[in-house]
């Protein structure tokens, strides 16, 4: 070592007499020396620069986490050369000293250098050096005496390497210093080793702080249990939910806690776990209901403990109520009107909006009960709460009862094995919308007479009676009156559910609001569109006047869409007085209820038609539909017509 720090020193000289590197010198030194020529340092020196101190409480505030984990590493590795005149020194990313240990004698000399907490130490400053070096280069790097660029550092020797966070960032530099007559290779192996513990306690250290800041974080409660079923952990939301102290919660019994739960299943059974099914949690004298999934955690098939994660009943509803839709979207200023009484009934819909009263409204199909509705719920205090809507028709009758009230696990053949919540449940917090109310079986309606009753609902093949806290909308295009006299509705439950009476009425009689209801339409196709803006004619909302909308305003918006898209025009018109006759005729059915026709099928019949009549001949067709003949052309081969 002797010879090459007479090397070493005589190659250093020479570079700084005439700027010569001999080409036994390292590649990097002689890389660095060059570099620091370039920063001007100044070769005679080498102290560090009062000019370049951070501030130390600033820089151990910044660097905290590093500081606390590098800080038991650098005593161990301290406890290994205490005594042999070494210094173990942390440096930050930029090269800032943190934190040194070391013996006496040795510290006294860094003292001397200014080689202290909160001196920066690169290249630019104090010349080539292991941790400025290592920090630029990003590698272990060790300099022996003269291989400094400053002199007052020749006399020592210096180990570094570069700390690295997981994505392979420099966060730091560890670095041992001591006299350069005590060199060894040994000692770069050393502090590289130490970067590399330090390394790995910091990743586990973050990753140890992001699963505790996920464990508390996550929207559901979580319970983790050793082997024998003591409660090892329990998250913030897990005490809220279940409302207790937490150090109340960790002595507790988690087999009285959940006493209809088969821990044994899973701590003996094969890969048995439970997915979001219901349990109850029993806990200072009330029921917590809830839904569950429990884990078993394995090493080596052995179970060393399980994870049960759950929320309340009612979050997780409301988050199925959210997640398929269930809400409410239009509210009473989306009502298209300058009718009087529908003005007056918009007005009636606030007031009892403020109320918690069961409401029937009955009217024809296609006059609004649903939007009524829609915004009678949205008016209200609930307005946050689900808006479930169930079309009593659409339901297979056996099916009726467990779609409105929910079934157990078990409850008949088919059943799921979780249970199954029923539409009033979901509906909890909020509002039921139950359309077409004559349509219900009668046992049924008994049934839900029970539950306006007391506000109560037992499943299928339950025995708990679970509160709810909702408001039910009825709809129908029935007259219940007359159904009553047939014995098809009971009269105490038509009482029940017509505490607030609304009837909507038909376009027919509401002729003045046919304007504003096809312009209101036509906006939205033309924002639809994006590249038509088609205006309305006089004379085509005269036509739409003239008919008698059995199908009511639901019947209207479907006419306007088909004349929009069929009109090259820049204002909207029908074909002509037979193709709007033939079309009223396909709109109405026996029960004046509303029989859309698709409107591309429409428009390909039409086009069809209309070439037959006209024996083919392409100019008399679009004479005939008041079409281009680009725009006949492009519909043909749309709709894959033969016009042979």
């Amino acid at each position: 070592m002797k010879n090459y720090v007479d090397f070493i020193s005589d190659a250093w000289n020479e570079f700084i007499k005439d700027g010569r590197i001999n080409p036994e010198v390292r590649n990097e030194i002689a890389e660095s020396w060059r570099r620091c020529k370039g920063y001007k340092v100044d070769p005679m020196d080498g102290k560090g620069n009062f000019n370049y101190r951070a501030s130390e409480k600033l820089k151990i505030e910044e660097n905290a986490q590093l500081i606390s984990v590098a800080r038991p590493v650098m005593e161990n590795v301290y406890s290994i050369v205490e005594g042999s005149g070494f210094a173990i020194m942390l440096a930050d990313k930029d090269g800032y000293i943190m934190d040194i240990i070391g013996d006496d004698d040795i510290m006294r000399m860094a003292d001397e250098l200014n080689f202290v907490k909160g001196q920066l130490w690169t290249e630019n400053i104090v010349g080539t050096n292991a941790i400025g070096t290592a920090l630029f280069l990003d590698k272990p790097m060790q300099t022996i005496g003269a291989e400094h660029y400053g002199i007052n550092q020749h006399g020592w020797t210096c180990s570094a390497s570069p700390i690295h966070d997981e994505d392979g960032n420099i966060i730091g530099c560890i670095n041992m210093s001591g006299k350069s007559s005590s060199a060894h290779s040994h000692t770069l192996g050393m502090v590289t080793s130490a970067a590399q513990l330090i390394q790995k306690q910091m990743a586990l250290t973050i990753s140890n702080k992001l699963m505790n800041i996920t464990f508390d974080s996550i929207c559901e409660g979580m319970i983790v249990l050793d082997e024998k079923l003591n409660i090892k952990r329990v998250n913030d939301r897990a005490i809220e939910i279940l409302e207790v102290m937490h150090k109340e919660i960790v002595k507790m019994n988690i087999k009285q806690l959940m006493n209809n739960f088969n821990f044994s299943e899973i701590i003996n059974g094969d890969n048995i776990s439970y997915n979001n099914i219901e349990c109850d949690f029993y806990i200072n004298m009330k029921r917590v209901k809830c839904i569950i999934n429990a884990v078993p955690m394995k090493v080596t098939d052995k179970v060393i403990g399980i994870v049960i994660t759950f929320r309340e009943v009612q979050d997780v509803h409301k988050l199925v109520s959210k997640v398929i839709g269930y809400n409410a979207s239009y509210r009473f200023q989306d009502i298209i009107t300058e009718n009087e009484r529908m003005k007056d009934i918009i007005k009636f819909g606030k007031k009892i909006a403020k109320s918690h009263s069961n409401v029937l409204i009955e009217g024809q199909s296609g006059t609004g009960k649903e939007l009524i509705a829609q915004s009678i719920h949205n008016y209200s205090k609930r307005k946050e709460g689900p808006f479930v809507a169930v079309n009593c028709a659409s339901i297979p009758r056996e099916l009726v009862e467990s779609e409105l009230f929910g079934y157990e696990k078990g409850a008949f053949t088919g059943a799921s094995k979780e249970g199954h919540p029923g539409k009033f449940e979901l509906a909890n917090g909020g509002t039921i919308f139950l359309d077409e109310i004559g349509e219900l079986p009668l046992d049924i309606q008994s049934k839900l007479l029970r539950v306006l009753d007391n506000n109560k609902i037992i499943r299928i093949g339950g025995t708990y009676e679970k509160q709810l806290n909702i408001r039910v909308i009825c709809a129908t295009n029935r007259d219940l009156k007359e159904e009553i006299k047939r014995k098809n509705f009971r009269e105490d439950l038509y009482y029940r559910l017509n505490v607030m009476s609304i009837k909507t009425i038909p376009l027919n009689n509401r002729k003045e609001d046919i304007d504003v209801l096809v312009k209101h339409f036509v906006e939205i196709l033309n924002a639809k569109s994006g590249e038509q803006h088609k205006k309305v004619g006089k004379n085509y909302l005269d036509k739409l006047k003239q008919y008698n909308w059995p199908g009511n305003v639901r019947e209207l918006r479907n006419v306007v869409e088909r004349d929009y898209y069929l009109s090259d025009e820049d204002f909207v018109s029908s074909y002509d007085e037979d193709t709007m006759i033939t079309i009223k005729d396909k709109l109405t059915s026996d029960e004046n209820e509303l029989n859309i026709i698709p409107m591309q099928r429409l428009e390909k019949e039409t086009i069809q038609n209309a070439l037959k009549a006209c024996e083919g001949n392409i100019m008399k067709v679009t004479k005939y539909l008041n079409i281009s003949r680009s725009t006949l052309y492009r519909k043909i081969k749309k709709y894959n017509i033969n016009n042979k």
